[in-house]
């Protein structure tokens, strides 16, 4: 357990604030995040993943943890569907062009997204049309009191306008550890009327498109947009 002392969080947060965690641990598996948060020394606990939904403003005087759980796994599919269990450290544009080359529809709308996978939920994400409660099947988070492991079904995340249960009561008191989401393999059901979507497809000269047509295409109209937040720091486009 290398818990570190004066890290810089520059690289932990998209709009590149060069603020400092007191102490940090990157946290990399389970039974790590369960040992951390049964640390008696660091009542004060920071949460940071992608880094893309907050502003750093001042050093953190507490114990930053910085979740980085990898890896990506098939759980169960059929001739039509695919759900896919995803750890809450991924990064979220690099799970959507993973779903891309798997053929894999239903967050093609969702590229360029910043951030890591485990937040998602907590957000309800959404843009150009479609909203990660489209997608999503269960998530598993990890009580911070307790460290056990508990499963958040459809309903009860209570999905809102870029709201859930994780923004409500459950705030501050789980970790999310994993997300499963539910995609389809083939008899994808195309989201193009939203915004310049289908101008821009237009201007690509693309009559009929494919789920990797309309990833493009976001991605086009959001880096018109929006600036690479590795040159000029942001977090994406924000508006509640």
């Amino acid at each position: 357990m290398n818990i570190q002392e004066n890290i810089s969080l520059k690289h932990y947060n998209t709009f590149g604030i060069d603020v400092k965690a007191r102490f940090f641990v990157e946290i990399k598996g389970l039974a790590q995040l369960q040992k951390i948060l049964e640390l008696e020394a660091y009542p004060n606990r920071f949460v940071i993943s992608g880094g893309s939904n907050m502003l750093l403003t001042k050093d953190i005087n507490a114990l930053v943890m910085h979740i980085n759980l990898k890896g990506i796994s098939i759980v169960d599919e059929d001739e039509d569907t695919v759900e896919i269990k995803v750890m809450a450290g991924e990064n979220w544009h690099e799970l959507v062009l993973w779903t891309l080359d798997h053929g894999y529809g239903g967050l093609e709308n969702l590229s360029l997204i910043p951030g890591n996978t485990g937040t998602a939920p907590i957000q309800n994400i959404g843009a150009y049309g479609v909203e990660l409660k489209d997608v999503f099947a269960s998530c598993v988070a990890m009580e911070v009191d307790t460290g056990e492991l508990v499963t958040f079904d459809h309903e009860s995340c209570k999905f809102g306008y870029r709201d859930s249960i994780f923004k409500g009561e459950a705030k501050n008191k789980y970790i999310i550890t994993s997300v499963n989401l539910k995609l389809t393999k083939k008899d994808h059901t195309l989201n193009t009327g939203y915004g310049a979507i289908e101008g821009e497809l237009k201007k690509m000269g693309i009559v009929y498109p494919t789920i990797r047509n309309i990833s493009d295409a976001v991605i086009a109209i959001r880096q018109s947009k929006l600036p690479d937040p590795e040159e000029l720091g942001n977090s994406g486009s924000f508006f509640k």
